[in-house]
């Protein structure tokens, strides 16, 4: 390892929301190159990925994600990342698929054994799950109600975590064929229907883990252990080699005001380096659960004044939207389906010109948001 590498705070958010497409620099111009760029596109929210293409691109169409998502598109939706939905691009969905599989496989079994059904029991509905949609894609009760009809002894649980096996292995995907962004028609189908170039299983765990961690590292880098323990889900146990599979392609960095010792890869160190801080009066609204924010939980403080926190994120943890200025949260903002307009707090007092640019990007979401019937 380097010598460590101390950056000014401000540097650091410039370099991360660069890297994220929504600093000063041009954003990636395509969703998959997003979700490249942030290590999957975090979408356990409906709208969460719609907006956070918008924030960085404000000529995203929402027809673009649902094209990428297709059968012949270049994401794929999979549970992953602390058991949540994300978007990643189709050659690197079998890293976090496979890194993060005994998190899900063990917590579907848990559930079983509480029903009285075995590991047997779940692969052998799996197999009838996939079976039944060698025909095509159903929505979940449909699929539920012709395997009870199939089998009418077995029991609702049975069938129900017999799906959700067959879905957490990576044999189904789920697929929102909606047209409207603030719809969801949720269906499920073979993987080798819906995406035929993909293939979830044949890697090893531990590969897979080590190069999942090093996209997060690119990703979000310099970060604390603690930051990564958060945003994949898994143990010390399953990070601890990763991390050191990977000490000859770090360096150990501090930032001014954190007291914490990070790591950023080699490779980046000359990005992090050049990056000048944002203007004072930089705004940009970020997303509900939005992954760049996603990314962070022991340096939090970074993007946040710790006096804020309860305000920035719900009671259950998720950070809620935000209004950024020079890459510091400043207010939140929230998408009102009634009305179908944007309402927004802010935390603190702003100048004139800069609550002028935060009212254009707000009403920029909402134009964004009406383009589509709810």
């Amino acid at each position: 390892m380097a010598a460590t590498l101390v950056l000014a705070a401000a540097v650091e958010r410039a370099a991360a929301a660069a890297r994220h497409g929504w600093g000063t620099h041009a954003a990636p111009d395509t969703v998959t190159r997003l979700a490249d760029a942030q290590a999957g596109l975090h979408a356990a929210r409906l709208l969460t990925p719609f907006v956070t293409a918008h924030t960085r691109n404000q000529a995203f169409r929402p027809a673009e994600l649902r094209e990428a998502l297709g059968t012949r598109g270049t994401l794929i939706k999979i549970r992953c990342m602390r058991r949540t939905l994300h978007l990643w691009p189709l050659d690197q969905a079998v890293d976090a698929h496979t890194a993060t599989l005994r998190l899900r496989l063990g917590s579907t079994l848990a559930t079983a054994r509480r029903h009285g059904l075995a590991q047997g029991d779940l692969q052998h509905w799996a197999d009838h799950t996939a079976a039944e949609l060698e025909a095509g894609p159903l929505r979940y009760r449909e699929l539920q109600d012709r395997l009870a009809k199939q089998h009418p002894r077995a029991s609702p649980e049975s069938l129900r975590l017999g799906i959700k096996w067959a879905w957490e292995s990576g044999r189904l995907t789920c697929r929102n064929t909606a047209s409207s962004l603030h719809r969801e028609d949720r269906q499920f189908a073979l993987i080798t229907h819906a995406h035929p170039t993909v293939n979830l299983s044949g890697t090893d765990p531990k590969s897979a883990t080590v190069r999942l961690v090093r996209r997060y590292l690119h990703a979000y880098g310099p970060v604390a252990e603690g930051d990564l323990l958060w945003w994949s889900g898994l143990t010390r146990a399953e990070i601890t080699p990763a991390l050191t599979a990977l000490r000859s392609e770090t360096t150990p960095v501090r930032i001014d005001g954190l007291d914490h010792e990070l790591i950023a890869l080699d490779a980046d160190m000359d990005t992090l380096r050049a990056a000048e801080p944002l203007p004072t009066d930089h705004v940009r609204l970020l997303a509900f659960e939005d992954p760049a924010f996603k990314g962070y939980f022991t340096t939090r403080a970074r993007y946040l004044d710790p006096a804020h926190r309860t305000r920035a994120f719900n009671p259950i943890g998720e950070v809620r939207a935000t209004i950024t200025i020079a890459g510091r949260t400043a207010g939140t903002w929230a998408w009102d389906k009634k009305t179908r307009t944007v309402r927004h707090e802010l935390f603190t007092r702003l100048p004139r010109a800069t609550t002028r640019a935060v009212r254009q990007r707000l009403d920029q979401a909402q134009t964004f948001l009406r383009t589509e019937p709810s």
